[in-house]
């Protein structure tokens, strides 16, 4: 892929739509499948987060970047990276998803209009619902204005392991440089380049393991991970679902030319109850 085009400002809204576009979504399966296990007694939830891209001058260069945020120790997964974005809370999102649809929040509307038309209109429902979710999360944890973002489109779901949670990311681009209002869930931002992805040497393998406390079968796996410097002599690592939704949409708007994400470089992670329950 030319790395170039993530510098071209105009040019890779639109280019990131139409690749978006091709995309099949699995919205209305996964939704009904988590419906039905709700119906035998599963504490499934749903979660709606927002990829959020910006055009930003890092290091002397303007380009695209992933504009992502990293946990607080007051919430669970603690440290972690991942985009803005949370759970749904049903009854408000659904009134925020029918003024969408209804275009009282016209410059939103006007902007997925392209990529919802194609779609049935149960998914397109969802879709809305998502979109709606992930922007009222990005609001209350760094302040983004949903009335300046353009939607780009929508990646597949993607479900936790270790949680009975399933993420539903839409794409967005800010569309005016805001200034960050960051709430306690969330400790700061990270401005990542695209281009940043596209160097083997930004990879490692993060090696896990769970410590989850008795009645628990201690896990120990392997994952790839990215190791992003942060600039003081220590790095932060992105792994996980955040990574894997990212990695989706780089193979998808690059026609799979990603670099492989396989080193010699291992790095360890204990999880222990407080990944899960800070106050546990």
């Amino acid at each position: 892929m030319d790395l170039t085009l993530f510098q071209q400002k105009k040019i890779f809204p639109g280019f990131v739509r139409d690749k978006l576009a091709t995309v099949p979504l699995d919205y209305k399966e996964r939704n009904l499948q988590i419906e039905k296990s709700k119906q035998e007694g599963s504490g499934h939830l749903k979660a709606g987060v927002v990829l959020l891209l910006n055009y930003k001058m890092i290091q002397g260069k303007s380009e695209y970047v992933f504009q992502l945020i990293k946990r607080s120790a007051k919430v669970s997964q603690g440290g972690d990276i991942s985009c803005p974005g949370g759970m749904l809370q049903p009854r408000n999102d659904n009134i925020f998803s029918y003024l969408l649809k209804a275009g009282i929040l016209f410059r939103m509307r006007d902007k997925t209009q392209r990529r919802v038309q194609s779609e049935d209109k149960e998914t397109n429902s969802l879709l809305r619902l998502f979109l709606t979710t992930a922007l009222r999360e990005a609001w209350e944890e760094v302040g983004l204005n949903p009335l300046n973002v353009v939607f780009l489109g929508a990646l597949p779901s993607y479900s936790l392991t270790l949680f009975s949670r399933t993420i539903f990311p839409v794409v967005c681009l800010s569309s005016k440089p805001f200034t960050f209002r960051l709430s306690s869930e969330v400790e700061k931002v990270l401005e990542i380049p695209l281009s940043f992805f596209f160097n083997s040497e930004n990879y490692a393998v993060l090696d896990i393991k769970t410590s989850l406390g008795e009645g628990t079968e201690p896990l120990q796996y392997q994952t790839p991970c990215l190791v992003i410097p942060d600039g003081r002599g220590n790095d932060d690592i992105l792994w996980g679902a955040t990574f894997n939704i990212i990695h989706n949409f780089l193979r998808i708007i690059s026609d799979g030319s990603l670099p492989s994400s396989s080193s010699s470089r291992t790095l360890n992670k204990v999880l222990t109850i407080k990944y899960i329950s800070p106050k546990g």
